[in-house]
């Protein structure tokens, strides 16, 4: 472009900010801000000045940025990246390209058949283990805890089977939107660097913690079955075996993986919550205090105008992000919350049996369940936990808004345009919409679970009373 209009183009601007004093202007990210190492604030009532050393004929453009590596890793997907390596060679989630520090591509070719590739195996896996279920040769991994059959091992291990798969599936059908998530975040946090110069990044040593916990327990609970089994182990038992403690260990990981994406979602809700309580009344009562020389103090509200716009566009990304985490792993989350259901309230109830039986006591079985037990407690801990915490802090923005002290009406408009906004939004994380999902649903877990033992016990005594009267009946017929 010629400098010569590019100037005079700016000098209109000028004219019309100095005509309309309360207009002001967000400056859109170009390729050269994006550089810019320092936090930028835009005034509202800025106008630009003319360089008069333009219209030299000396005056040249400023040279070019460098060109940004495209194997950077942006420091928030570093901090998962065991997981997600995890889950990229297991085809659960898409081998995205690096473009730049702010931006994934889509998985070349290659990488997209050998997704395909691994998908395909698995598919191939499960219809073998359903097939080897129904088959003689299974039949030795399935021993009963007592004198009753042992449809509950059947269930459980097709329930397993069951929300693998429909994971994969899922996985598979939501590869766009999982990388469009990952963008909006490392797009969101780009504008962050820039407004704030702010790096949002936390520590998330907790799933690599999971990622070894569930390899640990997934290990002893194999290890307990081969030692249970009597006789020899045929090949097709040790296939089935390991690819259920595959089945149940990537599915855990999965939910790990999501629990992580919804502490990031929380971390940036946290981060504006923090910006609008800097402007609330007791904030402000609180600087006005510790300033000694208040009259010569600048005004504590002079950068809300420019802050809440930034806060109320990044408010409703994080809410799109929420609400795209949650399309992406609804219909696994129902089938592992159903599937755990499931398993704590059998292993519970064996534990039950147990410990309240005549004869020994078989170790093995203790073990095998409080091994269950403490995995997928854990896991139903850590998803209610973090998808709590996120919800809590998106429903507390309206509420720290609310308490924001304005000074002028113009401030005060700004506020009921937002709030009235909010009050139409109802935010929650949800199973598909059966149920929200928030820190009390491990308690109705387990309430539920207390339910059905108590009726599966009632169960379990009235066969006990029909075998001992079956006992009594047998000497008096032999008379």
């Amino acid at each position: 472009m010629n400098p010569v209009s590019h100037i005079l183009r700016l000098g209109r601007v000028s004219a019309l900010l100095a005509m309309s004093p309360n207009t002001w202007v967000i400056e859109m990210p170009t390729q050269k801000t994006r550089l810019h190492p320092y936090p930028r604030r835009i005034s509202p009532y800025r106008t630009l000045s003319v360089n008069r050393n333009a219209f030299s004929h000396e005056a040249r453009l400023p040279p070019p940025p460098p060109p940004l590596p495209k194997t950077l890793e942006h420091p928030v997907f570093e901090d998962i990246r065991t997981i997600m390596s995890v889950l990229k060679a297991s085809g659960l989630m898409p081998i995205y390209e690096q473009v730049s520090s702010y931006k994934v591509g889509p998985p070349t070719k290659t990488n997209e058949f050998y997704s395909f590739f691994v998908r395909g195996v698995v598919h191939a896996l499960t219809i073998f283990n359903v097939y080897s279920l129904f088959t003689p040769s299974s039949a030795q991994l399935f021993y009963s805890y007592r004198e009753t059959d042992n449809v509950n091992q059947w269930i459980e291990l097709l329930l397993c089977i069951l929300t693998y798969t429909l994971t994969v599936f899922v996985c598979a059908r939501n590869t766009k939107n999982v990388l469009r998530v990952m963008n909006e975040i490392l797009q969101l946090d780009e504008e962050v660097r820039r407004q704030f110069g702010a790096n949002l990044s936390q520590n998330f040593g907790f799933s690599v913690k999971y990622l070894v916990g569930i390899t640990a327990c997934q290990t002893y609970i194999i290890v307990l079955k081969i030692y249970a089994v009597e006789g020899v182990i045929t090949p097709t038992s040790y296939v089935l075996l390991a690819f259920y403690a595959v089945q149940n260990g990537l599915t855990a990981t999965y939910i790990v993986f999501a629990s992580a994406l919804l502490r990031i979602v929380y971390i940036r809700f946290h981060f504006i919550n923090q910006l609008l309580n800097g402007y609330t009344y007791v904030q402000q009562q609180r600087r006005k205090g510790g300033n000694r020389r208040t009259t010569a103090a600048p005004s504590l509200m002079e950068h809300f105008p420019e802050d809440s716009l930034f806060i109320y566009r990044m408010h409703n990304k994080l809410l799109r992000i929420y609400k795209g985490i949650n399309d992406c792993c609804n219909l696994i989350l129902v089938s592992f919350l159903g599937y755990s259901f499931y398993t704590v309230t059998t292993n519970c109830y064996n534990l039950f049996v147990q410990i309240t039986a005549k004869g020994m006591v078989s170790s093995n079985i203790l073990q095998w369940c409080f091994a269950w037990l403490c995995m997928h407690v854990s896991l139903l801990a850590l998803l209610s936990r973090s998808c709590g915490l996120t919800t809590r802090e998106a429903n507390a923005t309206s509420q720290i808004l609310a308490r924001v002290y304005a000074k002028s009406k113009e401030y005060q408009n700004i506020i009921d345009k937002f709030l009235t906004k909010s009050i139409k939004q109802e935010v929650q994380f949800t199973a598909y919409g059966f149920f929200a999902i928030d820190n009390s649903t491990l308690f109705k877990i387990f309430s539920a679970v207390t339910t059905y033992l108590v009726i599966l016990i009632q169960f379990k005594q009235l066969e006990d009373s029909k075998v001992e009267d079956h006992v009594q009946e047998q000497p008096q017929t032999g008379i």
